[in-house]
């Protein structure tokens, strides 16, 4: 009678949680891995779909190569490569990733993994990892296969890109919903040292600090050169429809827009084609695309000397990002804080240089093969400059810390 009466998720002989019964999380896991990059590939075809017939009524060309452009574009954001050839054999080989399509599919392949575990049983640590390789192979395998599909004599996506980028946005994106939805499984707190954990979250937000740092100073450039921006799209002979289609253009390269623009607040800079070079000692530009989002670059010359103090916006991030983890892991020790909030701010160096990375790339062929930032003057700048910020905060925030 005791067994009967006991609920299901009461303890067992040896202590363990009893898990209810349910649909394995291997099997929602492999769902998740096929339908997430499905829904995203799906709007990505729909929008060639209404590009193609909005230029020209679907005058040119046929669906399938509107469905194949809107399948290269959802690759790209993945990885892969998309080499383009040319009438006589020689091409240009795409990299630029459109951070903003990139950042959806790891937004819908979270949601998908959250599902996953919060409609499963999940009896531990170890099915939750199979799961998740689960839904990275099946999402890197969705990849491959739109990749051999879409492949055309003109345009050939990378395969092996394909599948690596597919995998990799598998397995974080998914990966981290199938811990977000069962989190008694794993209890990250009993296996990582607070420290540790204080270093990390204060890294990410140094680094998402300096990626809205970076959207407002290219809002502000685009607003101070919105008549500019104007032109272009008039020079365009854009109607309402192929308005819209640029903004939806801009949204998915807004993020790399806005890591190019936190290079710029660090001193290196970044180039827009071979011989470029925008930075707060001088902008060097020559011709230039007739792309609105372009009209947000400085004009060329020196800047103002003013211009030379937005430098002082990453030291600012590391400090802001430094006092807000301290507040929520308080060191009382200077050896403690001094390490949190350097570590903080060379660790968020380390992440916002490998996010400036992803932000460049090939996007065209002759000059426009060379768009992004020095990374090794980024890194030694971000590290520096972040580390300074966190140093200096971990003392403060633990000087005050002691006072109270």
């Amino acid at each position: 009678m005791t067994d009967v009466l006991d609920p299901p998720t009461a303890r067992d002989r040896r202590g363990a949680t009893a898990v209810p019964p349910g649909r394995p999380v291997a099997l929602t896991a492999a769902v998740a891995g096929v339908v997430a990059p499905g829904l995203v590939l799906a709007g990505c075809m729909a929008l060639g779909l209404v590009a193609w017939y909005a230029s020209d009524a679907g005058g040119h060309g046929t669906t399938r190569d509107a469905l194949r452009v809107g399948t290269d574009a959802w690759l790209m954001a993945h990885g892969a490569h998309l080499h383009l050839a040319a009438g006589a054999g020689a091409g240009v080989t795409l990299t630029a990733l459109p951070l903003g399509v990139t950042l959806l599919s790891l937004f819908t392949a979270h949601r998908w993994g959250v599902w996953a575990s919060s409609t499963a049983s999940v009896p531990d640590a170890r099915s939750l990892g199979l799961a998740a390789l689960t839904s990275a192979g099946l999402y890197g395998v969705v990849a491959l296969v739109c990749a051999v599909l879409a492949s055309t004599p003109a345009a050939r996506p990378g395969l092996a890109w394909s599948f690596a980028g597919g995998a990799i946005v598998g397995l974080v994106g998914i990966g981290t919903g199938l811990l977000r939805g069962a989190p008694g499984v794993l209890d990250l707190r009993g296996v990582v040292p607070e420290s540790l954990r204080a270093v990390v979250v204060g890294a990410v937000h140094a680094t998402l600090l300096m990626l809205a740092a970076g959207a407002v100073l290219c809002a502000v450039g685009l607003l101070l050169h919105f008549d500019t921006a104007a032109n272009v799209l008039s020079r365009l002979h854009a109607d309402v429809a192929g308005g819209l289609l640029y903004t939806v253009v801009v949204a998915a390269v807004a993020p790399n827009a806005a890591l190019l623009s936190s290079s710029y607040l660090l001193g290196p800079g970044f180039a827009v084609g071979a011989g470029t070079a925008v930075s707060p000692a001088g902008v060097t530009l020559g011709a230039l695309p007739a792309f609105p989002l372009l009209a947000a670059l400085p004009g060329p010359g020196t800047p103002p000397a003013w211009v030379g103090g937005l430098v002082v916006a990453p030291v600012l991030a590391a400090v802001v990002a430094t006092v807000l983890t301290l507040r929520r892991h308080p060191a009382l020790g200077y050896d403690v804080g001094v390490l949190r909030g350097a570590g903080t701010g060379v660790l968020g160096g380390l992440l916002l240089t490998g996010a400036v990375a992803l932000a460049g790339g090939a996007v065209g062929p002759g000059r426009m093969t060379d768009v992004g930032a020095p990374l090794l003057e980024t890194l030694v700048a971000s590290t520096v400059s972040m580390g300074v910020g966190g140093l200096f905060a971990g003392v403060a925030a633990t000087w005050w810390a002691r006072r109270r």
